[in-house]
């Protein structure tokens, strides 16, 4: 069976599309679990959650990314026939919170790295917030306040973000802000003249979309 073509993977505001159902599957909750030919919902993975939306109609609870297998709609009603063309809409709010959180991730990541040489380690988009692992060598109150106004500074600025696909090689010759996790060709998100990283998610076309970065509260993990 073919991979399901990632749409998001170019356009992380289209929200509306048709497909080709191309297999089903019964899951353990009873719910049905539908592979498309193409696809615009991003599934679970790399630290930010899957989207929601409907399939002809019936609710998109989760999508589960099955790697070369594609990317499993669950859905929540009857199942679409095999080989039916379906037409799948994205829940864009739930959509717009997770372009913010990671692009602002992004963001706030970049500044650390070229203020205090402070690497991210992990990050998580959660329902209400985003958390960010950052390895920093003496972290306070003044080093994070001096990280959120680079970091709003960048999303004022109103930067272009672009999206481009290069092979590891020609990788290895770019000043990415983190190594790839796997080989390949690798999808960069570039945030203009600020940030380059190889990255899955969806993100926003420029950073003044973010809105603005706060920090809410910051703790240093005991050794």
């Amino acid at each position: 069976m073919p991979a399901t073509e990632r749409l998001y993977y170019n356009d992380s505001h289209l929200i509306e599309f048709e497909a080709l159902v191309v297999e089903t599957s019964d899951r353990v909750s009873g719910w049905t679990a539908v592979t498309l030919d193409r696809t615009a919902f991003y599934p679970t993975g790399g630290g930010q959650p899957s989207d929601t939306g409907t399939l002809n109609g019936s609710r998109v609870l989760e999508c589960i990314d099955d790697e070369d297998n594609g990317v499993l709609h669950v859905i929540q009603g009857r199942p679409p026939e095999i080989g039916a063309t379906v037409r799948g809409r994205v829940d864009w709010l739930r959509r717009l919170d997770h372009i913010q959180q990671h692009t602002g991730q992004h963001i706030l990541s970049q500044a650390f790295v070229t203020l205090f040489n402070g690497p991210t380690k992990g990050f998580r988009v959660l329902a209400a917030c985003c958390e960010i692992d950052v390895e920093l060598a003496n972290p306070s109150n003044e080093v994070i306040e001096r990280a959120v106004e680079l970091a709003n500074n960048v999303i004022w600025e109103d930067r272009l973000i672009t999206i481009q696909t290069v092979t590891s090689q020609e990788a290895a010759d770019l000043p990415l802000r983190k190594e790839p996790s796997r080989g390949g060709d690798l999808r960069l998100i570039e945030i203009e003249g600020f940030d380059l990283t190889p990255c899955g998610g969806t993100h926003a076309y420029r950073t003044g979309e973010v809105g603005m970065i706060a920090v809410r509260s910051w703790s240093a993990r005991k050794a």
